[in-house]
């Protein structure tokens, strides 16, 4: 027993003695398989802490978005016309014009909202042209000038899982045409320089629901905004010819210090859409229904008392009258070829305009092996004819002029050929001609297209016209010009 005791005691204290023994390798061991996780676990931390003060510096409030989502582009822009325009009272003789045009946007949303905001800013040398901001006109512009600052889009936009809504001003569009697009009446446009628009956009309530096959959209246009057209005195009012019924295109003594009825804003002047698009089959359609004041003007006339006792004159007003427009289109591929055309019925109320049918048919094709053979990448070239049927004419009393002469494509084929040579360069040829018997008339248009770098676009045009007097390009014959544009995006 002494003995088992003796031995018990001997282990005991010899594994006493391992262990302590053992303790400071044990330490170093711990040491060295647990310091590197700590270092890293420290530096997670440090980088967690880093990317925080990052995210807090950057930040992702409005202030974020709107500095993140701002977006605009410069444009300088000089022409030179190669004739003299036609002398008259107050007219500008000069042929060399220059403007600078600023485009700005910007947003800032939460989760399925955004409000966006657009505008431009834009100067030049050409007379009588420009005006200044007038807010006490913001819902409906009336100056026939350009502003020098116009908000041409300020829009809630609000998106949910099958539909997107808007609130505010922007552009409404409608059509499915490459070159000119009959159904498209809704977008009034700054045409001071007929051959550069902008748009200046509706204030609508407007909602796109979209089902399994089918777009619904449905729009409320509470306030009609006219084009801006150029003044009496500018080249692009033509020849001085009296008696003419449009004032939109023409120069016509006829319309000077004439009246205008412009639509106000009420309940009686509100504008209805609805269109539906669906593709089938390989096929795209569009159907839709346009409730509102027309696009076009009319010119009404009544007999008015003047100082004299039982003497009267004549007064000619301008006014927009209420129409329908129904409208339909199409537009399928087969191989190279891309075919599309559309359909406008115009019903005006009690006879106070033309009832028309505005049709188009147009193709495309695409050249791709045969241009490699030239050095090109491909040739894409489109061909559209756009005829109009008068159903009914205007026959309301007192309503001398119906809309037809401003009403473009009655008889008119517009074509045009884009050669890509790559994706920094490639040039374009327009050429558009009227069929009318009487108002025959062309216009061409030479472009090259060239890319500097990302952002920055050069382009060099040529725009030439012709035709006989009675036609819109046969009047613009004296603005043959040369157009030079640089564009920096960013």
């Amino acid at each position: 027993m002494r003995l088992e005791s003796i031995t018990k005691k001997a282990v005991i204290i010899t594994l006493s003695t391992v262990f302590i023994l053992s303790l400071p390798v044990l330490n170093f061991a711990q040491q060295t398989t647990q310091a590197p996780s700590q270092e890293n676990l420290l530096k997670e931390m440090e980088l967690l802490e880093k990317s925080e003060k990052v995210e807090k510096k950057e930040g992702t409030g409005f202030g974020h978005d709107l500095i993140k989502n701002f977006h605009g582009s410069i444009r300088l822009r000089a022409s030179q016309h190669m004739k003299d325009p036609p002398e008259r009272e107050g007219a500008d003789m000069r042929n060399t014009f220059g403007n600078i045009l600023g485009k700005f946007t910007d947003k800032v949303g939460k989760n399925n909202w955004d409000l966006n905001i657009g505008i431009w800013t834009e100067f030049g040398n050409e007379r009588n042209t420009y005006s200044g901001t007038r807010f006490h006109e913001w819902w409906q512009d009336t100056e026939r000038r350009r502003r020098f600052l116009e908000v041409h889009e300020l829009f809630l936009n609000i998106t949910g899982t099958n539909y997107n809504a808007i609130i505010g001003k922007k552009t409404i569009t409608n059509g499915i045409s490459t070159l000119f697009v009959p159904a498209d009446r809704m977008r009034p446009q700054d045409l001071n320089d007929p051959m550069d628009p902008k748009d200046l956009n509706l204030w609508q309530a407007r909602v796109d629901y979209y089902l399994e096959n089918f777009t619904l959209t449905g729009a409320f246009l509470p306030v009609y905004q006219e084009n801006k057209v150029p003044s009496e005195t500018s080249r692009w009012m033509g020849e001085r010819r009296k008696g003419d019924p449009t004032e939109a295109d023409f120069y016509d003594v006829g319309n000077l210090g004439m009246e205008s009825d412009k639509p106000k804003i009420s309940d009686t002047n509100f504008g209805y859409f609805f269109r539906a698009k669906t593709t089938y089959k390989g096929w795209d359609l569009f159907f839709s229904y346009y409730h509102g004041p027309n696009p076009y003007y009319v010119i009404r006339e009544e007999e008015r008392a003047t100082s004299v006792p039982g003497v009267t004159k004549k007064v000619r007003i301008k006014e927009v009258v209420k129409v329908d427009d129904y409208a339909c289109g199409f537009s399928t591929t087969y191989k190279k070829w891309e075919f599309h055309g559309e359909a406008v019925f115009n019903y005006a109320y009690d006879g106070k305009d033309d009832n028309y049918i505005h049709h188009l048919l147009g193709v495309t094709y695409t050249i791709d092996d045969w241009a490699k053979n030239v050095g090109l990448e491909k040739i894409d070239i489109t061909v559209e004819h756009a005829y109009e049927t008068i159903t009914k004419r205007q026959s309301a009393e007192n309503y001398v002029s119906s809309s037809k002469k401003s009403r473009l494509g009655r008889n008119d084929v517009f074509s045009r050929i884009n050669f890509e040579y790559s994706d920094r360069l490639t040039f374009q040829f327009g050429y558009n001609f009227t069929l009318r018997k009487g108002e025959s008339g062309r216009f061409q248009k030479y472009l090259a297209k060239y890319k500097i770098r990302d952002g920055v676009i050069s382009k060099l045009s040529l725009e030439i016209f012709g035709g006989e007097s009675e036609s819109l390009y046969g009047r613009w014959r004296r603005n043959d010009r040369a157009v030079f544009e640089l564009e920096y995006s960013f």
